[in-house]
């Protein structure tokens, strides 16, 4: 039998089997992976709070803004890099200069750490602490996973995360937030592509008002989550 030749189904329909690796990522990046994701809305809860997330209509077109202007592409763009890089420290500095408040770096920071951490138990590598995006970056480089799998299921887990945040502050179903999901899909791909030739010089964050919630969230009382 060949290694990695198509097999048959009862049904008789050829089927290739699913890359390990491609297995990994998923791994890292599901909510179940202990980075605490779920402790963190990214400023989400305070645009809830202050009345600019009213709906599923809202929270798409936040989300959007995030992916295509805001933190979750430049985070694309750091994760690239570090992907790239021997050395990711210059990267992470960078990173770290363009999150717009303490809750911002606390979160890249914690969860950073926490993936750190695990990866490094289990997958035996030997990263410092690391901010997430950056970190997942130079794992995914030391695993030899597909960058652009890496870069795409990255976002994905970003706009998932903040749809499950979401359901739990405001009347928002579980059906309407997969539509969010499912209708950001293409800006997922579309953003992991125009991050391909990322540079340092070319990153950008210009989704302000999901940077002023980050700020204002710093003294929100009482809340549910850290960011």
């Amino acid at each position: 039998m060949v290694t990695g030749a198509p097999t048959v189904t009862n049904t008789g329909t050829p089927r290739m089997p699913i890359d390990p690796k491609f297995l990994t990522l998923t791994q890292w990046l599901s909510p179940s992976f202990p980075i605490g994701a779920f402790a963190y809305s990214h400023g989400v809860e305070q645009a809830i709070y202050d009345g600019w997330i009213v709906g599923a209509d809202d929270l798409q077109t936040w989300l959007a803004s995030c992916l295509t202007q805001g933190s979750a592409r430049s985070d694309a763009g750091f994760l690239r890099l570090a992907f790239a890089a021997e050395n990711a420290s210059e990267i992470n500095a960078t990173a770290r200069a363009f999150a717009a408040s303490h809750e911002r770096v606390m979160e890249a920071e914690k969860q950073g750490a926490a993936f750190v951490r695990t990866v490094n138990a289990v997958w035996k590598f030997d990263l410092p602490d690391l901010l997430l995006p950056v970190a997942v970056g130079a794992a995914a480089a030391r695993a030899r996973l597909d960058p652009d799998a890496a870069t795409s299921l990255y976002l994905q887990a970003f706009a998932s995360n903040l749809v499950s945040a979401s359901m739990r502050l405001m009347p928002l179903g579980q059906s309407d937030g997969q539509a969010v999901l499912a209708a950001l899909q293409p800006l997922v791909s579309s953003v992991a592509d125009d991050t391909r030739e990322t540079t340092l010089e070319t990153i950008f964050s210009n989704a302000f008002l999901s940077d002023i919630a980050a700020m204002r969230h710093e003294t929100l009382q009482p809340r549910l989550f850290q960011s």
